[in-house]
This record gives C-alpha cells, structure tokens and sequence, in this order.
C-alpha cells in the first residue's frame, strides 16, 4: 500500500490492552505504547529523557489474543509495522510484539517454570542416574569423516564447557585468566 512507513516502536504499554472481535470473529487488540527519546542535552552535558510519544498499536489475528493475555501496564515492548498519523495521533498497524527482554523476563509454554505452571517440580538427580546427553545445540558437532577414517566428535573439557560450569559471582572472576595455566 502507498504512503505506509514501516517502523519499529520500543517503548512501555500505557493502560490496558483492550480486546475485541470483529463481525467474522477475528480477534483484535489495541494498545497504547509511550515511547520516550532520550536526547543530548549539549548546554549541561548530559543526556535526558524527552517528550513522550504515545503510540497507538493494533494487532489482529492469534497475535490479538496472545497481546491480550501477556501485555499488562508498563511492561516494555518492542513492536513492528507500518505507521501512520492520523488525527495528530501516531498509529501502528503491528505486525510483530514482543516484550523487550533488556528489561524482562519471558517464558514460553516449554521452558515456564514447573512452580509457575502448577505442576511439581521434576525430582532432583540421584547420584546413580546416569547423565543425560546435552541438547543437540549444546553437544560438539560431528563432521563428516575424509575417506578411510572415522569420524570423530569433539568433546568438550568440564573446565570449559561453560554449560556445566559453576556460576561466576562477578564479571572480574569471568574475565580473570585461568589460575591452572592454561
């Protein structure tokens, strides 16, 4: 369509996501997103929040419905789609939301906590158990073989594998160098 700009809008949900049905059912939200410029103040040197921007966003589809049950006020987003201005009112016609995880926190339905999803926690490892193989995104990759000789998988080292290493307290104890030597 002519005269559509797309645009990116980051910024915090104001109010209440409102939800409705158009007349053939299909869900619809709309939202409001203030998003605050921050801007270079030369005379003092520093930098300082502007005037706020309400966006207007809405969204249509299965993404109303997912906008509906997961944006509450002031959770920061980050939405995409084509802007216009009408009526002295900036509006997004969203195409993607998402909540801006510089700020939060986000589960999807896998990896949602056991407590948080009613069900019981899984039971802690016995010692005789025998470990599980890490995901295939976590595990060394094999590569194929050149003629005449088998393959061979990377394995990776405890001490590196940084999956499986203890957590660091601080950035100084993840940059310090290795106190074995190596």
């Amino acid at each position: 369509m002519s005269g559509e700009t797309a645009a990116v809008v980051r910024g915090r949900v104001y109010g209440t996501v409102r939800l409705r049905h158009t007349e053939r059912g299909t869900p619809a939200a709309r939202f409001t997103v203030v998003q605050v410029p921050r801007e270079y103040d030369r005379a003092r040197g520093q930098w300082r929040d502007g005037e706020p921007v309400p966006v207007i966003c809405t969204v249509t589809g299965p993404l109303a419905r997912h906008v509906a049950e997961c944006l509450t006020d002031a959770v920061h987003v980050i939405a995409t789609g084509n802007v216009a201005l009408r009526d002295n009112v900036l509006h997004l016609d969203s195409a993607q939301v998402g909540v801006d995880l510089a700020h939060h926190v986000a589960y999807i339905d896998d990896t949602l906590p056991a407590v948080l999803a009613g069900r019981a926690p899984a039971p802690a490892p016995t010692a005789a158990a025998t470990p599980e193989p890490p995901p295939a995104h976590r595990a060394g990759t094999a590569r194929p073989a050149p003629a005449g000789r088998p393959a061979q998988v990377p394995a990776a080292a405890p001490e590196t594998d940084w999956w499986r290493s203890a957590p660091r307290t601080s950035w100084d104890a993840a940059t310090a160098p290795s106190r074995t030597g190596r």
